[in-house]
């Protein structure tokens, strides 16, 4: 009994005593004079600046705790003078009994009006880097072993704070952490809203979630994770309503691994699902995974979340879209795998990579099965005016372009041009776009090209290799230029180069050639028959030739071909030619000014039947010039008058020497034929 009572006497006295130090220090210790210190003790192991605007308040029983605020942390030099961090209110708790067992247990740490500002300086260092290397460690001394259980946590609440990252805000961030323990399970409850700028929509995020930790595995396990908030768009004030769900999630440290078998998110009418896995989360992180995008009505969708959708030429595009793949990231590489995209009627089937992030080096291999992309454009009424500037043409961006790969059409109209079985490879690196082969089926023939733009020089070049072969002309012109000037089938190929900072600089450096052959056509507009009976008929002072002009010239064959040089294309070979019909000529057509200036010689083999006007065949096998000159859309067609006479007086004098000369041999052969 007595040892008895001497330990409770020595415990209690040792209690007595622990209460008078803990007194003492709450009454004759001060916090506040250590400001000045703690503030150089902060600046030496960091380097920046502590400012402790508010009182430091301590109590010792039953908890040690410490509160203080306002406070704020600087930014390392090359900043702003602003704040890196700063807080109203901050508290933290830790037990002093556990503590003087060697047990940390530490209370509900407590922050109000935390203001977090990431930033990054001209040369790309954030302001969050290179914590502690003012402080050096002493020589000789080792790192004690990091222990791997978590202390005991009573929880973290943090109130009304804010962090921001360049024209992201995450604002009103409130967060609720329960009791924290080696392998406990904690519940958390967050939310905040999202601000990119003044254009963007705000994101609200409210948070739900368990956590199993179990720190000595180094395994963390989510269970019943939830997500949800609202979505506020700048032009519609109604939220949005937004929520996301994964069922478990489960990281393992020791193995690196990440597992999330399902999720599920909705917003607005869309509605995604999909699954997602790790390896090697820490060193090298490989994450895969799918996801799906059920269909949804685009336009309607865009329009719920603020968006103003397009204005299309036909006001049922956009909608339906659907979207599901997979996908894989690691080793800086992004693979998108048997994706599928549903856009109103067309799908689009493949595979795209990005191979290298650093790069953004691109690999595709897609297959589309048929898509009319007119109708995605501006109707034409709204769509802008010219504003007399020619377009500029891309430099900058092919420069660091880089990508590789296949494209694959079944059938698409482009510009009003129909095409099926469209197949085109595209090569980009280094300054220089090469497209080849580019083949197409198309109004009953095929294309072939070869296309390079190359970006090196002092100016965008480029290379057109192309040729048509038994192409229905007629279909092929008023379908992509809305021209109606030639009809017949036949082939036609290019080659030409050129270089210009804009299209029209572009189109006035062209040089090469062009050739076309076509036969059993009209040339459209032209009437060569009305218009030389009308000339005809102007040099006899007859009356004009009755009946309209059929606006065409038939023809058997056309070939030509012109030489380009600086933007203008001349001809020296136009050959047309019928059953009785053949012309030939020669000129110019301006491809800047659409101006066209030929001179043709028409020589009539016999008129016919359909004919007009006067008796044509006393033009027969006269070569009639004909001048045509206007524009390529308007060209005006002249016969030469005084051609057309002097052609008629050579051929009248040709006729009277085969006359003599008639005569001369019959008095010849009378002379010399007499017995």
């Amino acid at each position: 009994m007595r040892a008895i009572k001497i330990l409770g006497y020595v415990v209690g006295g040792v209690a007595v005593l622990l209460g008078a130090l803990l007194l003492g220090v709450w009454l004759f210790v001060n916090p506040n004079d250590f400001k000045g210190r703690i503030a150089q003790e902060v600046k030496t192991a960091t380097g920046r600046e502590l400012t402790l605007d508010g009182s430091i308040k301590l109590s010792v029983f039953p908890w040690v705790a410490l509160e203080l605020g306002p406070a704020s942390l600087g930014n390392p030099p090359g900043f702003a003078n602003e704040p890196f961090v700063s807080v109203r209110h901050a508290a933290l708790r830790v037990k002093l009994l556990p503590l003087l067992h060697k047990q940390l247990q530490i209370g509900r740490i407590e922050i109000d009006g935390l203001d977090l500002r990431l930033k990054k300086s001209a040369a790309g260092k954030g302001n969050w880097e290179d914590f502690g290397r003012q402080s050096k460690p002493e020589t000789g001394t080792t790192a004690p072993p990091a222990s791997s259980a978590l202390p005991e946590l009573a929880g973290i609440t943090i109130h009304n704070s804010r962090i921001s990252y360049d024209t992201l805000t995450l604002a009103n961030i409130n967060l609720e952490v329960g009791q924290v323990g080696s392998r406990s399970t904690v519940p958390i409850k967050a939310s905040f809203d999202v601000d990119r700028g003044p254009q963007a929509s705000a994101l609200n995020i409210a948070a739900e979630l368990n956590a199993k930790l179990d720190t000595q595995a180094k395994r963390y396990g989510l269970n019943a994770v939830m997500l949800s908030g609202n979505l506020t768009s700048r032009t519609d004030p109604r939220p949005v309503a937004w929520r996301v769900s994964l069922p478990s999630v489960d990281v393992d440290l020791a193995a690196q691994t990440l597992t999330a078998p399902a999720f599920t998110a909705q917003i607005a009418q869309a509605q995604l699902s999909g699954s997602l896995s790790g390896e090697k989360i820490l060193d090298a992180p490989a994450i895969a995974g799918t996801f799906k995008l059920e269909p949804l009505v685009l336009r309607e969708f865009m329009s719920r979340l603020g968006m103003e959708p397009p204005k299309t030429r036909d006001a049922q595009a956009l909608s339906k879209f659907a979207v599901s793949a997979g996908f894989a990231y690691g080793d800086k590489a992004l693979r998108i795998e048997k994706f599928d995209v549903q856009l109103d009627e067309s799908r689009l089937t493949g595979a795209v990579a990005v191979t290298n992030l650093d790069t953004k080096a691109l690999k595709f291999d897609v297959n589309l099965d048929r898509i009319n992309v007119d109708r995605y454009l501006s109707p034409e009424k709204s769509a802008p005016k010219p504003d007399g500037k020619p377009a500029e043409l891309p430099t900058e961006q092919i420069k660091t372009l880089e990508a590789n790969g296949t494209v694959t059409i079944g059938q698409a109209r482009i510009a009003g041009v129909d095409l099926t079985n469209v197949r085109v490879s595209v090569a980009s690196k280094d300054g220089v776009v090469r497209v080849n082969p580019a083949r197409a089926a198309l109004y009953g023939g095929q294309y072939a090209g070869d296309i390079t733009y190359d970006v090196h020089g002092a100016a965008p070049a480029l290379k057109l290799d192309q040729t048509m072969t038994g192409i229905d002309i007629a279909q092929l012109l008023k379908a992509s230029v809305k021209s109606e000037r030639l009809s017949g089938r036949g082939n036609a190929s290019t080659k030409l180069s050129g270089s210009g900072h804009t299209s029209d600089a572009l189109i006035k450096s062209l040089s090469g050639r062009v050739d076309a052959n076509l036969a059993n056509g009209a040339v459209e507009g032209i009437d060569l028959w009305y218009e030389i009976g009308l000339a005809e008929s102007l040099l006899k002072q007859h009356t004009m030739p009755v009946g309209a002009s059929t606006g065409r010239t038939r023809f058997d064959t056309f070939k030509m071909s012109a030489d380009i040089a600086g933007g203008v294309a001349t001809t020296k070979d136009l050959n047309i030619a019928s059953q009785n019909l053949r012309v030939t000529g020669e000129g110019t057509a301006n491809l800047t000014t659409k101006a066209i200036d030929y001179r043709i010689v028409a020589t009539i083999l016999k008129a016919p039947p359909s004919a007009k006007g006067p008796d044509l065949a006393s033009l027969a096998l006269a070569n009639i010039p004909v001048n045509i000159t206007g524009t390529m859309s308007d060209p005006k067609v002249k016969p030469d008058l005084a051609g057309i006479a002097k052609a008629k007086l050579q051929q009248a004098v040709d006729q009277k020497k085969d006359e003599l000369k008639q005569k001369l041999q019959e008095k010849l052969q009378g002379l010399f034929g007499k017995p």
